[in-house]
């Protein structure tokens, strides 16, 4: 099973606990990691390894000066478009991998989802927005109805039709000459190029949010129905489980990981 990660050396103690989900979760599928960066340490790598014996990983190292006059904002860093360009970086034997961020937890099996059919299609992954502002985003980016919009945090990606797709010299062009239209950076990217080969999974088991759960209140989510059915949970927006402030029902599957990583000698970056 491969699964991809964005990370900055200041995100490491939260890749920590999501790594540490991932393997205890789906341990028995052989987990190996490619971990996209600009500013990892030989050192870093190490205690990673050391950290996580029952998987492996591969780092890959960036150079950001393709996205030089990219926009970005201090809670969106150059890290955030990493993803949209791996599949030029990865094995080209390599089919699919799985992209996670790294404020998520994983704490179900990932098989079903990790196998699925791309029915020629992309992408497989969620949306959390509802249609008022799926509305809006096609009409702010000038999208057909046929396109989706979906959250990048989970993304099954198909490399071997991506590699056929991807365009990047297109891509540039269109985020330079289109910044001012861009709100969520690499989501808007991903949507206006591909968003009519994204295939849709459901957001309440693939990329539960406390935000899901509170605009969806019919859907009766509550702490039990979390443990039986979800599998990934993802902590989308300002609030966090590491933050005082954090409200909902979701922390204790972050701060469980987080205690159980906190002996390890993670570099502190905080």
């Amino acid at each position: 099973m491969n699964i991809l990660l964005s990370i900055n050396r200041g995100y490491l103690p939260h890749f920590y606990v999501t790594v540490h989900s991932i393997c205890e979760s789906n341990g028995e599928y052989g987990l190996h990691f490619y971990v996209m960066h600009n500013d990892l340490t030989p050192s870093d790598c190490e205690t990673i390894a050391q950290s996580f014996p029952m998987a492996s990983f591969s780092y890959i190292r960036m150079n950001e000066s393709c996205l030089s006059r990219f926009p970005k904002v201090k809670r969106y860093p150059y890290t955030i478009y990493y993803r949209i360009f791996a599949s030029e970086y990865l094995p080209k034997e390599m089919d699919r991998i799985l992209y996670l961020d790294c404020d998520l937890v994983v704490h179900n099996d990932l098989k079903s989802f990790y196998e699925s059919d791309f029915n020629g299609n992309i992408f497989i992954a969620c949306s959390n927005i509802g249609k008022a502002m799926m509305a809006f985003n096609r009409l702010r980016l000038g999208l057909p109805k046929d396109y989706r919009y979906m959250n990048t945090g989970v993304m099954l990606i198909n490399l071997a039709e991506y590699r056929i797709a991807l365009d990047t010299e297109a891509i540039r062009k269109y985020t330079l000459a289109n910044k001012w239209k861009l709100m969520l950076y690499d989501q808007d990217i991903l949507c206006k190029f591909y968003g009519n080969r994204i295939k849709m999974e459901k957001t309440s088991v693939y990329n539960l949010s406390d935000r899901y759960i509170s605009w969806h209140k019919k859907e009766n989510i509550t702490a039990e129905w979390v443990r039986k059915n979800n599998v990934i949970i993802h902590y989308i927006g300002k609030n966090k489980p590491w933050k005082p402030k954090y409200r909902g029902i979701l922390a204790e599957y972050y701060l469980t990981n987080q205690e159980k990583v906190k002996n390890f000698a993670i570099a502190k970056t905080e």
